[in-house]
């Protein structure tokens, strides 16, 4: 509260009723106590600037604190008279600050009872929040128990129109789903059924769902029987309905696989005797009817070493040779069946009304492909339907598989091995068992691509099939070689290649272009064995002549042939059928051009021999170099002329006759060049010494090598 103010003159004149108004007569009255008390608290009066400016100045200190007392009395005067002008001011002025003294206490009273209001608020405030809290928790704990509660009770919970689809509904669509939730509701009580006994809704649903499952398991397991009854009869597309009704229900086998393994079980079986049954009817009756198209190729005497001439039937019939058979040895038109692109099989009616015809190749492979498409589709089949990723089974999904796809197509593959069986007992055609090898070399690469791992066994069995009877086909071939090498050759040869030859080469190329990008070794092995013999063959019927100019044709005109034929076939040196032969021909060429050249001009060459045998230059003679010269002067231009009328009356071949051309002539050259070094050595060492060294002084002049090239080169181009 403020200090009350003075109301009066009488309380102003209290205020300074203590103050000394009374001076010093004498002047030098001495300081009271008082006084002394006073000044030791008044401050340093050395260190004051004020009293040192008034003592250097001179003044005395008495006198001037009287002065300044009378200024301070008239001060004092002049403010009580200013308060008394101003009294009623200041009352006012008090009055006022007493009101607002009463408005302020009551403003406290306010505030005082508002801040007791605010600790109360405070205090709820505090309750609030704990209740809050606790509500939280509670809350979170009922959402943890909801959820915890919600999940059991959403999986043992089953609708009532779900129950009554189970019990009495028709096996369909809507079917498939209430099953497939009750499936789930089973799954959901085996895996938390432990964890979760104690409940009251467990005990209760899990008999329920027993029976549910039992009745459930029974109505698919009719539904499903007799599904599989309607693939019985054989105007029945087994693929289709395996795709529209079994795998768009295959959750029902599923389920009777992981909840009724009896009833799973019976299902299977029966579906392995149905369609075993119905593959082995398809595949029984498109074998028999593929055996009705088969075109026969080769019979046991279709041999490479095979007699020319017809042989005579029982009933005296000519039977035809190899010559009026097509594509006995030549593979032609036939490799189009290792055509991958060409996914198509034999349609029996549609080749039975068109009357066609087809080899062995042709109808395997489409017995093959329909066997390889059917088996893919079968086993895939099997893995979606009896295959349940859930099933606890002793054995894999894969193993599983294996075993209903082996029940089902044994007898089918056996049929097919039975239908290859009865080709190979009488089979004499090597092309078609290395083409069927083939076949089965590409159904096994396209089984493995599609991951169709079930048909190992019938690929193992076939190729042991048809190996070894390739294998007795190529050693007929040889053996009949053989044959025609031990009989006694004709004294008059043929320098034609014989048909032999011809059959021999075509067979070899059409092995190396089956063999193209095997590399196998058997066929290899047999190829070499084959040439081995026709090489024999060739150089005994060649052996037997006593012309040995013809033998030599003959040889060249075989060679040539074989070579030709595999350069049709596009194979080149790198080939070591190609390469052996080539050595074959070039050493017979070289023969064939002395031999030639010594019909021709054997003189010249025997000279040219003896001459450059003789140790001293001057021991050839002259008359025999003159004789030489005017034999070789007098003809030269006509045996030329006659080497070509022979060259091109033996060999029709443009290149090798060619070949051969130059080779003679080349030859010519060469003992001619040597001639004419001979000569002039033995003349200029006849001038140097001035003497001949047997007698005439003749000598005749011979012609130029230079005029005998020319000469040469007019018949480059005669071929």
């Amino acid at each position: 509260m403020p200090k009350k103010r003075p109301t009066s003159i009488n309380d102003a004149n209290l205020v300074f009723e203590d103050f000394d108004t009374a001076t010093d007569q004498a002047g030098e009255q001495p300081v009271s106590q008082k006084q002394q008390k006073e000044d030791q608290f008044l401050p340093d009066i050395d260190n004051d600037e004020l009293v040192k400016r008034i003592l250097t100045k001179g003044v005395d200190l008495r006198l001037y604190a009287r002065d300044i007392e009378s200024e301070l009395h008239a001060l004092e005067d002049e403010q009580l008279a200013n308060y008394e002008d101003n009294e009623s001011a200041l009352l006012e002025l008090d009055s006022e600050i007493r009101g607002c003294d009463e408005v302020l206490e009551n403003m406290e009273r306010l505030l005082v009872n508002f801040k007791s209001s605010l600790g109360n608020i405070n205090d709820e405030i505090q309750t609030l929040q704990s209740d809050s809290m606790s509500m939280s928790i509670r809350l979170k704990n009922r959402i943890v128990a909801e959820k915890q509660l919600g999940k059991i009770i959403q999986g043992v919970i089953l609708s009532p129109e779900a129950v009554e689809t189970i019990c009495n509904g028709e096996v369909n669509e809507k079917y498939l789903e209430c099953l497939i939730e009750v499936n789930k509701k089973i799954a959901y009580l085996r895996v938390h059924g432990k964890q979760h006994r104690r409940l009251k809704a467990f005990q209760e649903m899990q008999p329920e769902l027993e029976r549910l499952c039992l009745k459930a398991s029974s109505k698919v397991r009719d539904f499903l029987l007799a599904k599989i009854n309607d693939l019985r009869a054989l105007s029945t597309n087994a693929h289709i309905l395996q795709s529209s009704v079994f795998l768009k229900y295959r959750f029902f086998n599923h389920f009777l696989i992981e909840r009724h393994p009896e009833a799973a079980v019976e299902v299977r079986d029966t579906y392995i005797h149905i369609m075993r049954q119905y593959y082995l009817d398809h595949f029984e009756t498109y074998q028999r009817g593929l055996m009705k198209l088969e075109r026969p190729v080769a019979d046991k005497t279709d041999v490479i070493g095979m007699e020319e001439s017809n042989k005579l039937s029982l009933f005296g019939s000519a039977k035809p040779t190899a010559r009026d058979k097509a594509n006995v040895f030549n593979l032609g038109a036939r490799a189009s069946v290792l055509d991958a692109d060409d996914p198509r099989a034999i349609v029996l009616s549609i080749a039975s009304d068109s009357n066609e015809r087809h080899p062995f190749e042709a109808l395997f492979r489409s017995y093959n492909l329909a066997l390889s498409d059917n088996a893919a589709a079968e086993y895939e089949f099997i893995m979606q339907f009896f295959v349940s990723p859930k099933a606890r089974q002793k054995i894999t999904g894969s193993d599983m598989a294996r075993m209903v796809f082996g029940h089902i197509f044994e007898p089918s593959i056996r049929v097919g091995e039975q239908f290859l069986k009865g080709y190979l007992e009488g089979a004499y055609d090597a092309l078609g068992m290395l083409l069927c090898v083939r076949l089965v070399s590409q159904m096994a690469s396209e089984l493995q691509r599609r991951r169709v791992p079930v048909l190992e066994a019938y690929v193992n069995s076939v190729n042991m099939q048809l190996w070894p009877r390739f294998q007795a086909i190529l050693d007929g071939h040889i053996e009949s070689i053989k044959r025609q090498s031990s009989y006694r050759p004709k004294s008059k040869i043929d320098t034609q290649p014989p048909a032999t030859v011809r059959r021999y080469v075509e067979l070899a190329a059409s092995l190396l272009r089956l063999n193209q990008g095997y590399n196998t070794h058997v066929v290899a092995l047999s190829l070499a064995r084959l040439r081995a013999e026709v090489q024999a063959y060739i150089a005994h019927t060649a052996g037997g002549s006593s012309d040995k100019h013809a033998s030599l044709v003959f040889l060249v005109n075989s060679y040539d042939l074989i070579l030709t034929v595999l350069y049709e076939n596009g194979f080149t040196e790198r080939e070591e059928e190609v390469s052996s032969w080539k050595q074959e021909l070039s050493a017979t060429v070289l023969e064939y051009a002395e031999v030639e050249l010594e019909k021709h001009f054997g003189y010249l060459k025997q000279f040219v021999v003896d001459a450059e045998q003789q140790s001293d230059i001057g021991q050839i003679s002259s008359e025999d170099l003159n004789r030489v010269v005017g034999v070789f002067n007098a003809e030269w231009r006509s045996k030329i002329a006659a080497i070509n009328s022979s060259i091109i009356q033996s060999f029709s071949n443009f290149r090798t006759g060619t070949e051969i051309l130059h080779a003679v002539l080349g030859q010519l050259i060469i003992y001619y060049t040597r001639f004419h070094s001979l000569y002039d050595k033995r003349f200029a060492r006849r001038s140097g010494n001035g003497g001949g060294g047997g007698g005439g002084n003749t000598v005749s002049q011979p012609v130029g090598v230079q005029n005998v090239m020319v000469e040469i080169k007019k018949y480059r181009n005669n071929f």
